[in-house]
Protein backbone atom coordinates (compact mmCIF):
# COMPACT_ATOMS: atom_id res chain seq x y z
CA UNK A 1 0.00 0.00 0.00
CA UNK A 2 2.61 2.43 0.99
CA UNK A 3 4.33 2.76 -2.51
CA UNK A 4 0.86 3.11 -4.32
CA UNK A 5 1.02 5.98 -1.73
CA UNK A 6 4.02 7.55 -3.01
CA UNK A 7 3.74 7.28 -6.39
CA UNK A 8 0.05 9.35 -6.11
CA UNK A 9 2.28 11.67 -3.50
CA UNK A 10 5.02 12.48 -6.51
CA UNK A 11 2.28 12.95 -9.35
CA UNK A 12 0.51 15.35 -7.30
CA UNK A 13 3.74 16.98 -5.89
CA UNK A 14 4.48 17.96 -10.00
CA UNK A 15 7.83 19.09 -9.07
CA UNK A 16 10.84 18.13 -11.78
CA UNK A 17 14.15 17.83 -10.48
CA UNK A 18 17.30 19.53 -11.60
CA UNK A 19 21.01 19.49 -11.02
CA UNK A 20 22.46 22.90 -10.66
CA UNK A 21 24.88 23.72 -7.76
CA UNK A 22 22.94 21.02 -5.81
CA UNK A 23 19.63 18.91 -6.68
CA UNK A 24 16.82 21.34 -6.65
CA UNK A 25 13.56 21.62 -7.88
CA UNK A 26 11.45 23.39 -10.85
CA UNK A 27 7.65 23.73 -10.00
CA UNK A 28 4.78 25.21 -12.43
CA UNK A 29 2.44 26.24 -10.07
CA UNK A 30 -0.44 28.39 -10.77
CA UNK A 31 1.49 31.05 -9.01
CA UNK A 32 4.10 30.50 -11.38
CA UNK A 33 1.54 30.54 -14.33
CA UNK A 34 0.30 33.58 -12.79
CA UNK A 35 3.55 35.30 -12.87
CA UNK A 36 4.48 33.99 -16.41
CA UNK A 37 0.80 36.04 -17.52
CA UNK A 38 1.41 39.39 -15.57
CA UNK A 39 4.86 39.02 -17.29
CA UNK A 40 4.20 38.00 -20.45
CA UNK A 41 0.50 37.95 -21.36
CA UNK A 42 0.53 33.77 -21.11
CA UNK A 43 2.39 31.09 -20.39
CA UNK A 44 1.48 29.24 -24.02
CA UNK A 45 3.84 32.15 -24.86
CA UNK A 46 7.14 29.75 -22.97
CA UNK A 47 8.42 28.79 -26.57
CA UNK A 48 8.88 32.15 -27.40
CA UNK A 49 10.02 33.79 -24.57
CA UNK A 50 12.69 31.22 -24.12
CA UNK A 51 14.13 32.43 -27.48
CA UNK A 52 14.75 36.14 -29.05
CA UNK A 53 16.15 39.33 -27.58
CA UNK A 54 15.37 38.79 -24.14
CA UNK A 55 15.73 35.03 -23.68
CA UNK A 56 18.74 34.89 -21.56
CA UNK A 57 16.94 37.51 -19.12
CA UNK A 58 13.49 35.44 -19.42
CA UNK A 59 14.95 32.08 -18.65
CA UNK A 60 16.73 33.41 -15.78
CA UNK A 61 13.67 35.58 -14.46
CA UNK A 62 11.72 32.43 -15.17
CA UNK A 63 14.18 29.78 -13.39
CA UNK A 64 13.74 32.12 -10.37
CA UNK A 65 10.41 31.42 -9.91
CA UNK A 66 9.98 27.98 -11.31
CA UNK A 67 12.98 27.30 -7.97
CA UNK A 68 11.59 29.45 -5.82
CA UNK A 69 7.94 27.57 -5.98
CA UNK A 70 9.80 24.04 -6.07
CA UNK A 71 12.00 24.83 -3.24
CA UNK A 72 11.49 22.63 0.11
CA UNK A 73 9.30 24.65 2.93
CA UNK A 74 11.40 26.55 5.14
CA UNK A 75 14.58 26.92 2.50
CA UNK A 76 15.34 30.39 1.55
CA UNK A 77 14.23 31.94 -1.67
CA UNK A 78 16.82 33.00 -4.51
CA UNK A 79 17.30 35.78 -6.14
CA UNK A 80 17.77 36.33 -9.71
CA UNK A 81 21.69 37.09 -9.45
CA UNK A 82 21.88 33.93 -7.51
CA UNK A 83 20.20 31.79 -10.06
CA UNK A 84 22.26 33.57 -12.64
CA UNK A 85 25.44 32.19 -11.13
CA UNK A 86 23.74 29.07 -11.44
CA UNK A 87 23.45 28.96 -15.57
CA UNK A 88 26.03 28.97 -17.60
CA UNK A 89 27.34 27.98 -21.18
CA UNK A 90 27.98 24.68 -19.95
CA UNK A 91 24.21 24.05 -18.55
CA UNK A 92 22.22 26.93 -20.45
CA UNK A 93 20.88 24.02 -23.08
CA UNK A 94 19.79 21.50 -20.22
CA UNK A 95 18.25 24.29 -18.01
CA UNK A 96 16.15 25.24 -20.36
CA UNK A 97 14.77 21.75 -21.54
CA UNK A 98 14.48 20.96 -18.05
CA UNK A 99 11.76 24.09 -17.86
CA UNK A 100 9.94 22.62 -20.60
CA UNK A 101 9.82 19.17 -18.70
CA UNK A 102 8.76 20.74 -15.75
CA UNK A 103 6.14 22.59 -17.48
CA UNK A 104 4.98 19.17 -18.92
CA UNK A 105 5.20 17.41 -15.78
CA UNK A 106 3.08 20.77 -14.10
CA UNK A 107 0.75 19.97 -17.24
CA UNK A 108 0.52 16.45 -17.62
CA UNK A 109 1.83 14.65 -14.79
CA UNK A 110 4.93 14.03 -16.96
CA UNK A 111 8.11 15.29 -18.12
CA UNK A 112 8.04 13.80 -21.35
CA UNK A 113 5.29 15.62 -24.42
CA UNK A 114 1.91 13.72 -24.72
CA UNK A 115 2.48 10.93 -27.66
CA UNK A 116 1.27 11.98 -30.96
CA UNK A 117 -2.17 10.33 -32.32
CA UNK A 118 -1.73 7.57 -34.97
CA UNK A 119 -4.37 10.10 -37.76
CA UNK A 120 -0.68 13.04 -36.93
CA UNK A 121 1.65 9.85 -38.20
CA UNK A 122 -0.88 9.26 -41.38
CA UNK A 123 -0.36 13.07 -42.04
CA UNK A 124 2.71 12.91 -42.03
CA UNK A 125 3.40 10.24 -44.40
CA UNK A 126 1.10 11.74 -46.39
CA UNK A 127 3.14 15.24 -46.79
CA UNK A 128 6.11 13.25 -47.13
CA UNK A 129 4.24 11.20 -50.42
CA UNK A 130 3.42 15.01 -51.74
CA UNK A 131 6.85 16.13 -51.36
CA UNK A 132 8.29 13.18 -53.01
CA UNK A 133 5.51 12.60 -56.18
CA UNK A 134 7.07 13.49 -59.43
CA UNK A 135 10.23 12.87 -58.55
CA UNK A 136 10.88 9.31 -59.29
Amino acid sequence: MLPALFIMSAIKDGRYPITLDKERYLLFSLNAIDEMQDKFGGFDKLDEMLSGKDSIKNLRWLLTVLLNEGAEEGEAELTEKEVGRLIHTGNFLEVKNSIFKAFSMGNSGTPEPPERDEEDDDYEEDDEKNVTAGKE
